[in-house]
């Protein structure tokens, strides 16, 4: 099994994922729909689990999550500007949650855009 996570970027990318799916069913009335195109500036489409029949992307907002292994307060206040930054293509009707995980304290960040 953990020849299959040799890869630490990507090892780090998919736990950030996970914590950042939990930490948004938690804490909103969201959950992960689909995942976005490249090019979006964001990750997932979130949206609640009823929108069966519903025509697509209403009432849907935007996720962006990024993984930290090791990070001061600094690098992960850059981050988080990075990432809002990120999305600003996509802005629009949809608001967005950005999630940073660091993984060192371990902490995760949310903000609301």
């Amino acid at each position: 099994m953990l020849r299959c996570w040799n890869d630490e970027e990507f090892t780090t990318e998919q736990a950030a994922y996970g914590i950042a799916f939990m930490l948004i069913r938690q804490l909103t009335q969201f959950t992960v729909i689909e995942r976005s195109r490249k090019g979006t500036g964001f990750d997932y489409w979130l949206g609640s689990e009823d929108e069966a029949g519903e025509l697509p992307f209403q009432n849907k907002v935007r996720l962006e999550v990024s993984g930290i292994r090791k990070a001061d307060d600094n690098r992960v206040r850059a981050r988080i500007k990075q990432k809002i930054e990120q999305t600003n293509p996509s802005d629009g009707e949809f608001p967005a949650y950005i999630i940073i995980v660091e993984f060192s304290r371990p902490l995760s960040f949310i903000v609301e855009k």
